[in-house]
């Protein structure tokens, strides 16, 4: 696992942001998983630029996203789904069939999330993979304790989790307390990966996870550290350094 700052938060999510057009330009039939979060605005913002601005073919590639809010309705403006078409998918020629979310209501829900493991491993695991970071060390909604053996599921979120997405809601009770979520299972088998994270709210876990030397599902981000391709990017508030 490999760590660089790279000073401001525009430099971050611009350096990121050209590591996305790379992997699409390099390979056409791309299998991209996407995260969402305020961390990631900026980055779509400038991965849609790019695209706009350089010859890109889309038409093949594949979106993976990594988790949505339990039976919260797509259409909803707080729904990821929205969140992917507001910032990307409706600035860029990408058809909803290439766009890829885990079941989020109840019916059948198991099936579905065995379903969404086997589509994300289809042929091949995911080329690049995007993470973000919570305060308390989860990538997706994989909060602490998760097993690294886990698949797509239905989970409940810490209260911790909760208070930092309050801001997308009217208030702290509108705010959903299940999610279902990528396990880490697909998400450590991706090709390479890439976790973004700034502001200051994620230097203290930075400092840990920049600190530890074995995987502990106490930070479920410590996975990473025995994956051969990871790059950690951060600016200067959120740097281990």
């Amino acid at each position: 696992m490999e760590f660089i700052n790279l000073g401001s938060t525009t430099l971050a999510a611009q350096y990121v942001a050209i590591e996305l057009l790379r992997q699409i330009q390099s390979n056409k039939r791309s299998k991209l998983g996407l995260a969402t979060g305020g961390t990631m605005e900026p980055v779509y913002a400038q991965l849609v630029q790019l695209i706009q601005s350089n010859p890109v073919d889309l038409s093949e590639i594949q979106t993976f996203n990594l988790d949505e809010y339990y039976e919260l309705d797509t259409e909803s403006k707080q729904s990821y789904l929205y969140y992917m078409k507001h910032h990307l998918f409706n600035h860029i020629d990408i058809r909803p069939e290439q766009y890829n979310f885990p079941n989020n209501d109840s019916v059948q829900l198991e099936a579905d999330n065995e379903a969404y493991d086997r589509l994300i491993m289809q042929d091949h695991p995911i080329n690049l993979q995007l993470l973000g970071i919570g305060t308390n060390g989860h990538i997706g909604f994989n909060e602490p304790g998760t097993p690294f053996d886990s698949n797509t599921r239905m989970v409940e979120l810490t209260n911790e989790t909760i208070q930092a997405n309050a801001r997308y809601f009217d208030s702290i009770e509108e705010v959903p307390t299940k999610a279902v979520t990528m396990g880490i299972r697909s998400i450590i088998k991706s090709h390479r990966i890439i976790l973004l994270a700034t502001g200051e709210k994620k230097k203290p876990i930075m400092q840990q996870l920049f600190q530890m030397k074995y995987p502990d599902e106490v930070i479920p981000a410590s996975v990473l550290i025995h994956h051969p391709n990871v790059l950690v990017v951060t600016d200067d508030a959120a740097s281990p350094y």
